[in-house]
């Protein structure tokens, strides 16, 4: 019978923690399982989880907490069934070399992992005329033994690792329609976060982008994943009229950025969040210097997360490639923010900052935007 054996490195790390975090895991294998519409049976033996599912190979690789998984007939603990087992696993297999790789999770077996290696391999040399690779075999047949059973396999399949998804708490996560942010989220859900994500919107256009983002990033959790959508221009608008009556819009970036997080803050604090995340990396744009950081971090009293900040853009774009939303980020360009200057500060002087901070932050005196915010709206 056909089970799927599961395997994890991380969380078997976390000492007296490590129950309640497999278990986390357990229970997100079953209701992604149940999302993507399988019945699942699950049991926890000697570091392993087991699965009795139906379920296509894949899903398992978007479940985060999984190192390899494997497709797996059992096996009792006697040596004859084992090789009946690969027998009948291999003979319609087109190979010239193999290799057998044991693993006794239940020590008290009474042969050695090498011991059992040996002996198998005697006899699919002796039966099918195959030679031996230890290096680069073309099958490598893994045999791993129980207390009551053993499972043997072919295939070892990456999961994505990291840490069950939500095992560390909440999340208010910013996202827009770019490359970085579903990243960062990603990363982020990988680390055990649970995201909620907020959206400062510009467009119609944009939103679908970050509706399609969502919908990827939710084949990577066991749950959907809600969104909150903000008005960017209702949130903005007053700091742009008295930036303006300033002369001062060079600081459009840096307010904008600290009046994201300031109501970012105000919506974590609502849904008892931990920390906010962003796709911020350093250096990247105008608001991203480490200076301009600094001061928007004054927007909020949680820890802000920013899991980019010492990639490169290169490195950001394969990662969206490798998880999917490469290609929803780059469908629709040359509709981002209406109100960036020309000239942004990327030097921002905290002293600088809060000697103006009260008065930009002010309800403003005039009811008007600048003529560029309908010129570069998409």
């Amino acid at each position: 019978m056909m089970k799927v054996i599961i395997r994890y490195d991380e969380i078997g790390l976390k000492g007296k923690n490590r129950p309640y975090f497999e278990n986390i895991l357990i229970d997100n294998i079953r209701r992604q399982l149940n999302k993507s519409g399988f019945k699942v049976g699950i049991e926890r033996v000697h570091n392993r989880i087991i699965v009795d599912s139906d379920a296509h190979m894949e899903t398992y690789s978007k479940i985060f907490g999984i190192r390899s998984y494997s497709p797996a007939f059992v096996s009792s603990l006697d040596l004859n069934e084992f090789y009946s087992v690969i027998r009948e696993t291999i003979k319609d297999r087109n190979f010239n070399t193999f290799k057998i790789s044991a693993k006794r999770l239940w020590k008290d077996f009474y042969l050695t992992s090498m011991q059992i290696n040996e002996k198998i391999g005697e006899m699919v040399q002796r039966n099918f005329s195959k030679k031996v690779d230890l290096e680069n075999p073309e099958i490598d047949i893994g045999i791993e033994i129980l207390r009551d059973r053993a499972f043997i396999f072919t295939e070892r399949y990456p999961g994505p690792g990291g840490l069950p998804y939500g095992v560390e708490g909440k999340i208010l996560m910013l996202i827009s329609g770019g490359i970085d942010s579903p990243v960062a989220s990603y990363m982020l859900m990988k680390r055990g976060g649970d995201l909620t994500f907020i959206h400062f919107k510009t467009t119609d256009e944009i939103l679908k982008k970050v509706r399609k983002h969502i919908e990827i990033l939710n084949t990577y959790s066991p749950k959907d994943m809600e969104l909150i959508v903000e008005d960017h221009r209702e949130m903005i608008k007053n700091v742009i009229i008295n930036l303006g009556e300033m002369n001062k819009l060079k600081w459009t970036c840096v307010f904008c950025r600290y009046s994201m997080l300031r109501r970012a803050s105000e919506i974590a604090e609502e849904i008892k969040a931990h920390a906010i995340g962003t796709g911020e990396s350093l250096g990247q744009v105008a608001s991203q210097t480490l200076k301009n950081i600094m001061v928007e971090n004054l927007a909020t009293n949680f820890p802000v997360l920013r899991p980019l900040i010492g990639f490169d853009k290169i490195e950001i774009e394969n990662y969206a490639k490798k998880i999917g939303t490469f290609d929803v980020s780059v469908s629709v360009r040359g509709c981002g923010c209406p109100f960036l200057p020309q000239k942004p500060i990327t030097n921002a002087s905290l002293e600088d900052f809060l000697s103006i901070k009260n008065l930009v932050l002010k309800p403003a005196e005039k009811e008007y935007l600048p003529e560029t915010y309908e010129r570069n709206t998409c």
